[in-house]
């Protein structure tokens, strides 16, 4: 399996979103950053169930995005 896919950028509400993947033993890690900030939110997949064998990055990819209305962000400031 690969350790690393190509990032993810995506538009929600407005605002710009870039997921970066990286494989880990356990799990896929997804590090979701907003645009213009520093920090991001880490988020799991657990190697398992959920995932289409063909196209494990579209499953990822999908699942960042329904989540992202859930994270708990920061209020966004606009100057």
């Amino acid at each position: 399996m690969e350790a690393a896919l190509e990032p993810h950028t995506f538009l929600r509400d407005g605002v710009a979103y870039e997921v970066r993947f990286t494989h880990a033993p356990e799990a896929w890690i997804a590090a979701i950053h907003r645009a213009g900030e520093a920090t991001a939110q880490i988020v799991a997949f657990p190697h398992g169930r959920g995932y289409d064998p063909d196209d494990v990055r579209g499953s990822l990819v999908a699942g960042c995005e329904a989540m992202v209305p859930n994270l708990p962000w920061p209020g966004i400031t606009r100057h």
